[in-house]
């Protein structure tokens, strides 16, 4: 018989968002229900499961955890009330102590410092959990060993722990993928990287991500992984269950003279994001741009009107970032600097230069190259040149 679960963390309930800088009451509110609005989908899901593993960090720490609280004790209420067996961790920002007084429902169950092992029954299948929760906010041990071994025929470990050469969060709980390998699990649900991924099949280690987005860092679908097991064969599947999504996109200057044509290429930008979930779209501005003269409160204005009118589900929300640089005068750049006179001076030359066929024509050549970019006219080679020229000079700008 085949057997289902879901697997999440990093619930963060009632995070603030941030990076997102003045918006409406509207969707200020849209914002804090976000994450609850995720925990509904997630039990929505799980109640077509027979089991939910919540792999810690559901609550956020230094947060009032009343509401956050009640909100997942009553999902967990629902799922009890379905038959769907709950299995949860602590983690760093949740440790065990923050749970104390906390009473849960029939059905669920939620795993000590110590470590233990719940073996169920499904579908004529002996099924393990063997779990381990965070002890305190900063734990320094790896507590993979600590977990008592798996047994029967589905054997799942669940852990907030840190796999080693994971960027971006704090090593707590550490541990190497050789060390989950040593142990007799397959399937291991993780917790605290904030990035849907799978580190490894045969036995799976895997990390949902968070289930709602909280910054720009934070960005693209966010959800949880569904996961089917039937006879020994797995069948592992990301499913997005965030009601806002975060997302970037770089927008290139140069040639855009006016207002009016920077307002129609952010529009435009904005439709090509737009989807039935809520999009926080951060735009990069880059290049260089008569735009670059514009002052601040004119850049305030242009965020005012892009997000006019986008109080309603589907919005996009835009926050512009501004790389720019003033237009390219080669001839104010070749008297200011005498490295940018002399690098603007030899690029000017390569037309004629044979230097284009000599020494870079063992470039165009090559077969990386040239699968990339075909066959090359002399004027191709010129255009490429002129280009390699702006950007050189955009990124010593930059630099500067």
């Amino acid at each position: 018989m085949r057997i289902t679960l879901l697997h999440a963390a990093d619930l963060h309930l009632g995070t603030p968002f941030k990076g997102v800088g003045e918006v409406s009451p509207w969707l200020r509110m849209r914002l804090v229900e976000s994450s609850f609005e995720a925990l509904r989908r997630l039990v929505d899901l799980a109640r077509e499961s027979d089991m939910l593993l919540l792999a810690g960090d559901l609550l956020e720490t230094g947060l009032p955890h009343l509401r956050a609280r009640l909100e997942l004790i009553k999902a967990l209420n629902i799922l009890s009330a379905e038959g769907v067996r709950v299995f949860i961790v602590a983690g760093n920002h949740d440790p065990y102590p923050s749970w104390e007084g906390v009473s849960f429902p029939q059905g669920v169950y939620f795993f000590t410092p110590h470590g233990e092992k719940v073996e169920v029954s499904l579908g004529g299948h002996k099924v393990s959990v063997s779990g381990i929760s965070h002890g305190g906010k900063e734990v320094r041990d790896n507590l993979v060993h600590r977990l008592p071994s798996g047994d029967g025929d589905l054997r799942l470990a669940l852990i907030h722990a840190y796999l080693q050469g994971q960027e971006g969060h704090d090593p707590y709980a550490p541990c190497l993928l050789d060390d989950l390998l040593s142990r007799d699990f397959n399937y291991w649900a993780l917790g605290h990287i904030h990035k849907a991924q799978v580190m490894r099949e045969d036995p799976w280690v895997v990390y949902p991500g968070n289930l709602q987005g909280r910054h720009f860092r934070e960005d693209g679908p966010k959800g949880c992984y569904r996961v089917a097991w039937d006879a020994g064969a797995f069948q592992v599947e990301f499913r997005p269950l965030a009601p806002v999504v975060w997302t970037k996109k770089v927008l290139r200057l140069e040639g855009v003279e006016d207002e009016g044509t920077l307002m129609e290429r952010l529009e435009s930008l904005k439709e090509e994001v737009r989807g039935p979930e809520g999009v926080l779209l951060r735009v990069i501005l880059e290049g260089p741009t008569p735009m670059y003269s514009l002052e601040r409160e004119e850049w305030s204005q242009i965020e005012e009107m892009l997000n006019e009118g986008e109080e309603h589900e589907g919005f996009v929300w835009v926050t512009l970032e501004k790389r720019l640089l003033p237009p390219l005068d080669l001839e104010e750049l070749s008297s200011r600097d005498e490295f940018l006179a002399r690098l603007i001076k030899g690029a000017s030359g390569l037309e004629s230069d044979p230097s284009l066929e000599g020494e870079l024509g063992s470039i165009w050549g090559k077969g990386d190259v040239k699968r990339w970019i075909g066959d090359l006219r002399k004027e191709d080679k010129v255009q490429l040149a002129n280009e390699a020229l702006r950007e050189a000079l955009i990124f010593m700008l930059r630099e500067k």
